[in-house]
């Protein structure tokens, strides 16, 4: 046997084949769906809610700071969970006291606020020391202990053990001081247990080492008497491996709960050495902290044990009776942390293996990954790994492009800095100049600037837990694979056992013959509303055919001289996201077309719903009567439903009135009834569809700078949109697409690929409706269009602003709801990073305030190309 099948067979016998059995059951919320994103939050099991509410509703629980006997229960069960906790982290009250926070953050902010490093001058105190592979919260800490230290480190790990070890690094001298401890100065070393970024695992013999010797740092002399002291962050540790506090003992640990058991959110711990506790000093205090104080004259006493002195205000005792069905669900359906830390590691594994070896056709590396860690042990390496891609010339692809693709397959990974920033400085190479510069060229935190100057600046992380399977990480392989090599790449599979797969194949039928049987084939029934009118097809525009012009076009993208060009089509989309309202000629209004993307429907929490949460939308039609003023919306198999269109007009004042979020904008708006959403939340089975419109009134403004507009020119009114009034569309480029995916042809099936790639002989109309543009142009070149300053449709005059970034969206089929990867995978390859297609534009008005309308048939005519062409 080959070391490779000998190393396959080693990860088996550490992965849990338990929880593909059970995984439909217990996490239904992962059906058709690969969450791989469990170092920002893992996921809760079914049954452990049904424990949480199951308890809730048996159990009466009071308010802990009363006497009566629901508050002594709540009071006995949440000292029940702080022990139970101990015990799983292998420790007890008698060495550590547990201080229940709201989170990691929350429990370094009390090291941050209350450690003291001493007393006397600020040179005699002791200093804060802390690896640049920390957390956010961990650089926040270093503003506010400022002014009670006497220096402030920041050490790569390097220089971190050269520290430990007595060899000076001159690298951070710059920020050091020359000063003499005095014996009561106290040191604080603050490091990771794992890289929220990376996954690597730190040595927790640093603990042991550093208060042992202590740091040497240039220019601080310490003196004998001087006390180090260490904070260890398990946020990311704790949440796929056992911390075992009776080997490891920091006199600091901060703890995520909701990283480890998926809920309840919002609850951590700072657990604190009891050697520890004298070195913090608080001076707030809050209801429940004290046991006697006065109103008058600065007299307060606090609690004699740690925890009862940090827990200010009432405890959050319900989240903390819930973290035992956590406990319990990990316990149970992953054999404990152990457990955890097995099944994480040899599906991170696995792969890490296949995504190292993934190249392109002249052999280059497909992806660069980061932590320098070869996942041979599970000691060394969390279930994490984090990369960036680059193309067959070596270029890179950005992390918004990747996380593009993989919401086209429905896998939920996380992209940027992780909120560890020194990480991403370290393996992306950038310096804190460049950081400042990127953030004076506009970007931040969060956004979607993944690469500045040819450089990423973020990365992809995919984390596993222990609900993930072999499956998931096949898929998110397979996924970057069909999406970024040029040619199709076989996946090897993870070699199970025999016993397993004949198991698996039994089960597999088992589940297929129930769901067959017990399967409802009846069609849903349509509601019938008091605005319901019986059944109809949509109303069909006649298709126009027109006429060519003899028009002179001097100024052209085209070298080949003169070109005709003419408006094909106009489309509306009234209700945003849904289907396309074709007409022959439209007004245009102060927002673009009149009426377009004017509706929106919400969830009843008031979330924007897309065709990415609910597909079908986009065969809801909208239509649009003119005449007897009237929006009637249409849906196969069940009966349209009509409204006024006039309704804010003649609302009797019972609409509701709120605020909806489009593309980060806040938009007024207000509700259509309670009539036509029971009717969408019937027709597209999706509970709770509400249908807002925008008020008349609303100011909603685009942000895309009109380089061409003089200073005075206010910036264009906007409807929903997402950028601009306008997206124009011209047919010659749809063709030259349609050819491209042809001639690229269509990507092996493979057995575990969710989505289909797009039929080769996808038609113009298809395609063109999938990139849902307003106004569709032909005649011209191919892409001409993107180096367009302005043009005329008719007698008016449209401003063009750019080009459209295009996201997963595209792959909708727009008339039948199905996904593909096409073409958002050709435009990849062959358009490169942003993606374009079509530009966004808005009508100038006219001069002398006319109304404008536009028809199919009208002549186009470029008027300028852009000055930085």
């Amino acid at each position: 046997m080959s070391t490779k099948e000998l190393e396959s067979q080693k990860m088996s016998v550490n992965y849990n084949y338990s929880i593909e059995q059970s995984r439909l059951q217990e996490f239904p919320n992962l059906k058709e769906t690969v969450y791989v994103d469990h170092a920002g939050a893992t996921l809760y099991s079914r049954t452990q809610l049904e424990a949480v509410h199951q308890d809730l509703m048996c159990n009466l629980y009071g308010n802990p700071h009363s006497h009566n006997a629901s508050s002594k229960l709540a009071t006995d069960t949440v000292d029940q969970i702080r022990s139970r906790l101990l015990r799983m982290f292998n420790t007890d009250h008698e060495e550590y006291s547990l201080i229940f926070t709201s989170g990691c953050t929350a429990s370094l902010r009390i090291i941050a606020d209350c450690f003291h490093f001493g007393e006397g001058k600020e040179n005699e105190r002791g200093v804060f020391c802390y690896l640049d592979d920390n957390h956010t919260s961990v650089q926040g800490m270093r503003e506010v202990v400022s002014d009670r230290c006497s220096a402030i480190f920041c050490l790569n790990e390097d220089e971190l053990v050269q520290a430990l070890s007595g060899s000076k690094s001159k690298s951070v001298s710059e920020s050091s001081v020359d000063a003499q401890f005095p014996a009561d100065a106290q040191s604080l070393l603050c490091f990771p247990a794992q890289s929220n970024f990376s996954g690597r695992k730190y040595p927790l013999n640093w603990v042991a080492e550093c208060r042992k010797r202590g740091l040497d740092l240039p220019g601080h002399k310490s003196s004998a008497a001087e006390k180090w002291y260490v904070l260890l962050d398990t946020a990311a540790f704790a949440s796929t491996s056992p911390l075992d506090l009776s080997s490891v003992k920091p006199d600091f640990v901060s703890v995520s709960f909701y990283k480890m058991f998926g809920y309840p959110t919002g609850i951590g711990a700072l657990l604190v050495h009891k050697r520890a506790r004298p070195t913090l000093h608080k001076c707030y205090f809050g209801g429940g902290t004290v046991a006697a104080s006065t109103a008058k004259g600065r007299f307060h006493a606090f609690w004699k044990s740690l925890h009862s002195r940090f827990e200010d205000g009432t405890v959050p005792f319900l989240n903390i009776i819930s973290l035992k069905h956590g406990m319990d669900a990990v316990q149970r359906l992953a054999g404990g942390m152990q457990g955890v830390s097995d099944h994480v590691f040899a599906i991170a594994q696995y792969f890490y293996q296949h995504l190292s070896t993934l190249q392109h056709g002249n052999g280059k590396l497909l992806a660069e990954i980061y932590g320098g860690v070869k996942f041979e042990e599970p000691e060394d390496q969390g279930g994490v790994v984090t990369f960036n891609l680059c193309r067959a010339n070596g270029v890179y692809i950005g992390y918004s492009e990747v996380d593009k693709f993989a919401n086209l397959h429905d896998v939920h990974v996380r992209t940027g800095c992780f909120c560890n920033i020194g990480a991403c400085q370290r393996f992306l190479s950038i310096s804190n100049k460049v950081i400042k510069e990127n953030f004076d060229a506009g970007h931040v935190c969060g956004d979607n600037m993944d690469m500045i100057a040819g450089r990423p600046t973020g990365a992809v992380r995919i984390s596993f837990g222990y609900m993930s399977t072999i499956a998931d990480a096949r898929v998110c392989l397979r996924f970057i694979a069909d999406s970024f090599l040029e040619k199709p790449t076989v996946i090897p599979s993870f070699p199970n056992p025999q016993w397993y797969s004949a198991e698996k194949a039994a089960s597999a039928k088992a589940q297929t013959n129930a769901h067959v049987n017990g399967a409802d084939k009846s069609a849903p029934t349509a509601l019938t509303k008091t605005e319901s009118v019986p059944a109809q097809p949509a109303p069909s525009i006649p298709k126009i055919v027109p006429k060519a012009t003899t028009n002179d076009v001097s100024n052209v993208a085209s070298n080949r001289g003169e070109t005709q060009r003419t408006l094909t089509d106009i489309h509306l989309y009234p209700l945003k996201s849904c289907g396309a309202f074709k007409v022959s000629e439209w007004e245009m209004g102060s927002k673009g077309l009149l009426y377009d993307r004017e509706w929106v429907l919400v969830t009843d929490a008031g979330v924007t719903i897309g065709q990415k949460r609910i597909p079908q939308i986009c065969m809801l039609t909208p239509h649009i009567d003119l005449e007897t003023r009237r929006f009637t919306l249409f849906f196969p198999g069940a009966q349209c439903f009509v409204l006024p269109l006039d309704q804010e007009e003649e609302s009797d004042g019972s609409a509701s009135f709120c605020t909806n979020k489009v593309c980060g904008d806040r938009v007024n708006t207000f509700d259509c009834g309670d009539a036509v959403a029971d009717w969408l939340s019937d027709v597209l089975q999706y509970s709770g569809v509400r249908l807002l419109r925008q008020q008349s009134s609303d100011t909603r403004k685009s942000r895309l700078e009109d380089k061409q507009a003089s200073g005075n020119q206010a910036p264009q009114k906007l409807s929903m949109a997402n950028e601009s009034q306008i997206l124009l569309l011209n047919r010659a480029s749809v063709r030259s697409l349609q050819a491209k995916i042809a001639e690229l042809g269509p990507l092996e099936e493979a057995d575990d690929t969710r989505v289909p790639t797009a039929p080769e002989d996808i038609s113009e109309d298809n395609l063109l409706l999938r990139f849902r543009g307003n106004l569709v142009l032909d005649g011209g070149d191919a892409f001409e269009e993107e180096m367009w300053d302005s043009i005329s449709i008719g007698d008016h005059v449209v401003k063009c602003l750019g080009h459209c970034t295009r996201c997963s969206m595209i792959c909708m089929d727009q008339e039948t709801a199905k996904k593909s990867r096409e073409p958002l995978k050709t435009l990849s390859v062959w358009r490169g990073k942003k993606v374009p297609f079509g530009i966004h534009s808005r009508m100038l008005p006219a001069s002398d305030g006319a109304r404008q309308t536009i028809r199919v048939g009208d002549p186009v005519k470029v008027l300028a190309l852009t000055p930085y062409q």
